[in-house]
């Protein structure tokens, strides 16, 4: 058979879009489209969508973080390969890290460098994990609602999602009852793994120890393998009472021998996104996971993605950082939500769910107070961006369908700025 050109095209794995950067593309071109109207009503870009703690300086990371950054590339010292999955020395300190923060429950020593994996980000991190546990064909919990990355890395790897429902009623709560019964039917033993997301995007919510002990003592007893995304760990507030400090519990945190994957990095919690620095951190007392963690070795080796010269910066950081400098992010997102909560509770249409954790707030539309062309997420994200030039992510994308998200992590005035044109919008679109 002769070749022809035709005959170049795409790998079906490459056919599957981030769903978020397809909306923001999306919402990009509608705002371009009206860009005229927009500029005749001093209306610039506002975009509440995606979740960038570096955007404004807003969040900005240590500054002892960005010194030794500094130092590292001036110094040349840090411009070689490290291992593919990261240096032993810095993998050590976020084992360290790790324990002292969010798993001080557990005996000293029981988390080292090799429990621990670096990644390009958290995203990578869960790439891998999920890549090494599950094959085409098989199966993993995901929860509903969540975030869209999940499915893209799923589609990647060829893995059949099974949704497990979080309860709104409960604040997001795992249904602990329907994972059961989803397990328990899986009768060919498909399901490999549990993602859970806490806190959570796009929720908002943040899970109660006894919860999060409860989930980690289903998933033993199921002989269910977890893999937490974590990437917000730490990043708690309580709107109704700002000066609290609310605690947040790990999966590592509990005594138990389920074996766990968390999945976390520095990108929000350090104020660092573009620097690409995650990690994945094993906890596994019966050693179930060893030859999972053989598979992400062999995946963290695809390329050389650790950036040594962060490497170098935050092994120091991860052991000196202290509450001072996390407080200041929690306090900005804690504000922000306080006020966004505030005023779009009086905006007709809307129905803000009181977040409790991460960086997003999600938004019901209240359908009996809005027309009804604006009644699904996607419809009321488009008219908002081509009507008042604001971009919000619709629900659709996190099957949160009849709601949006927005983030919490831009200054105050532009979330003022903001609200203003929500509420035009909303009130220009009433129901009558």
């Amino acid at each position: 058979m002769t070749r022809t050109w035709d005959s170049v095209k795409p790998s079906q794995r490459s056919q599957f879009p981030h769903p978020l950067l397809a909306f923001g593309a999306k919402l990009g071109q509608i705002s371009e489209a009206n860009k005229a109207q927009h500029a005749a009503e001093s209306k610039s870009l506002i975009s509440l969508a995606v979740g960038d703690p570096a955007l404004d300086g807003n969040i900005p990371p240590p500054t002892e973080l960005m010194e030794k950054l500094d130092a590292a590339v001036q110094q040349e010292r840090a411009n070689g390969y490290s291992l593919s999955h990261g240096s032993l020395s810095v993998r050590q300190a976020i084992a360290e890290y790790w324990a002292r923060w969010f798993a001080p429950s557990l005996p000293a020593g029981t988390l080292s460098a090799n429990d621990v994996v670096i990644s390009c980000g958290c995203s990578d991190g869960l790439s891998m994990v999920l890549g090494a546990i599950a094959a085409a064909g098989e199966s993993i919990l995901l929860p509903q609602p969540f975030f869209s990355q999940y499915t893209m890395t799923c589609n990647y790897f060829g893995i059949q999602p099974v949704h497990y429902p979080c309860l709104v009623e409960r604040n997001w709560e795992v249904d602990l009852e329907a994972v059961r019964r989803i397990v328990e039917n899986d009768h060919e033993h498909k399901i490999r793994a549990i993602l859970i997301n806490n806190p959570s995007n796009p929720c908002g919510s943040n899970f109660s120890r006894a919860h999060t002990e409860a989930i980690v003592r289903l998933c033993a007893e199921l002989r269910l393998p977890i893999v937490a995304d974590e990437i917000y760990a730490g990043m708690t507030y309580n709107i109704d009472n700002p000066a609290a400090e609310v605690p947040f519990t790990s999966v590592a945190d509990i005594a138990c021998g389920a074996t766990r994957f968390v999945v976390a990095g520095a990108s929000k919690r350090f104020g660092v996104p573009g620097e690409r620095m995650g990690w994945i951190v094993r906890v596994d007392p019966t050693d179930a996971g060893s030859e999972v963690m053989k598979g992400i070795l062999n995946l963290s080796s695809r390329y050389y993605i650790p950036m040594t010269p962060l490497q170098v910066a935050l092994e120091e950081c991860l052991r000196t950082t202290d509450e001072t400098y996390f407080r200041h992010a929690k306090q900005v997102l804690c504000e922000n939500a306080l006020y966004l909560f505030n005023a779009l509770s009086k905006v007709s249409g809307l129905s803000p769910m009181k977040p409790s954790g991460g960086m997003f707030m999600c938004v019901v539309l209240k359908k009996e107070e809005l027309e009804e062309t604006m009644c699904d997420g996607v419809a009321f994200a488009n008219g908002l961006a081509a009507e008042e030039n604001v971009h919000v992510f619709p629900g659709e994308a996190f099957l949160m369908p009849g709601a949006f998200r927005l983030t919490l992590s831009r200054p105050l005035p532009v979330a003022e700025a903001a609200v203003g044109r929500i509420r035009a919008f909303c009130e220009r679109h009433a129901r009558k």
